[in-house]
């Protein structure tokens, strides 16, 4: 069991944190319809025998670092912009942090902008792997009678576990919120696959039907907007910030070092700063899905930097850096 512990934790902890307070020079090339186009092509390409949440998750796979459909975004290159973003293992706001794993901080995992949100690479191992093992939860606890609700509660308490042991606080002291949203984002998704499924005030019909071709796409159902109704700012950890056990100190100075260029890169969402449990994230789009930040202990854009200030920051900014803000207004749900 110790031996067992001890991998779990390894694996965990260069499963990667990640910082979306350290802004790139420009925005990032949006792969997110690129990625729901191969999400499309691996359920439709898979075997007919099987569900489309078992051929996904097969395909995607699971490694001690990073998944191969992880693997996949970070290998993507465009002309356009740049695909990823990674700081420095000196330039981060872990820069100077320590870890119950020595080193961890070492391997962060980079910043990637998948339909319209910023967020670690490293959400998308969350959404589809551990999205995965909540959706198995779920029907399993189903399936023996359990209602609806006490089973996603029931998936969602097994996260929060998770990311107060080897997932987070145990292995790299982060208790990351924007894991256990990707968690939750990624379970909805899976049941979405074939069943109707409720985001917000959405109810959303299956994706996809059984043909005798194997799984195909719905009519009315775009490829390449396939992941957009799962992918928020939940998981973008500078504006869902995570619950630092240790180094707050230092992460602190990281933050507010950062405020201005953040705020100028952020400048068309400053309105989702809010304080841990009066902002957005504290539920995702109604529903309980693991948030923990206790308001003593919380390091973020709310309680470092000053948000009032940030018309003055971005123009102070833009004439040192033209361009370099994007300037609309941004909303947590498109239409």
């Amino acid at each position: 069991m110790i031996l067992v512990r001890i991998f779990l934790i390894s694996r965990a902890a260069f499963a990667l944190e990640t910082d979306q307070f350290t802004t790139p020079k420009g925005p990032l090339y949006d792969i997110g319809p690129e990625l729901s186009r191969k999400i499309v092509q691996i359920i439709e390409a898979g075997d007919k025998g099987q569900d489309p949440d078992q051929i996904l998750y097969r395909w995607v796979g699971r490694n001690i670092l990073t998944s191969r459909l992880s693997k996949w975004v970070k290998k993507t290159r465009v002309e356009e912009a740049p695909v990823t973003f990674r700081p420095g293992p000196f330039r981060s706001i872990y820069s100077v942090a320590v870890s119950p794993l020595p080193a961890t901080f070492f391997f962060d995992s980079p910043t990637v902008h998948v339909h319209g949100h910023y967020l670690g690479s490293d959400k998308i191992d969350h959404f589809f792997q551990q999205g995965h093992q909540y959706f198995q939860r779920v029907v399993k606890l189903q399936e023996r009678g359990a209602g609806a609700e006490a089973s996603v509660a029931s998936a969602v308490a097994l996260g929060v576990r998770q990311e107060h042991n080897h997932f987070g606080t145990l292995a790299t002291g982060v208790y990351s919120n924007g894991d256990l949203a990707a968690n939750f984002a990624g379970m909805k998704f899976y049941m979405n696959l074939k069943s109707s499924v409720r985001v917000g005030d959405e109810v959303r019909p299956p994706m996809f039907e059984r043909t005798n071709d194997g799984w195909r796409l719905r009519a009315g159902i775009s490829r390449d907007q396939l992941l957009e109704p799962f992918i928020s700012s939940h998981l973008d950890e500078s504006l869902n910030p995570s619950r630092y056990r240790f180094n707050r100190r230092s992460i602190r100075s990281h933050v507010r070092a950062r405020c201005g260029s953040w705020m100028s890169f952020y400048a068309d969402r400053l309105n989702l700063v809010a304080p841990s449990g009066q902002n957005f994230a504290a539920k995702w789009f109604g529903e309980d899905y693991g948030h923990w930040l206790p308001p003593a202990e919380e390091i973020s854009i709310a309680t470092e930097c000053d948000v009032t200030r940030a018309p003055m920051l971005t123009a102070q900014l833009q004439r040192k850096n033209p361009g370099s803000s994007r300037g609309r207004k941004w909303r947590l749900r498109r239409n």
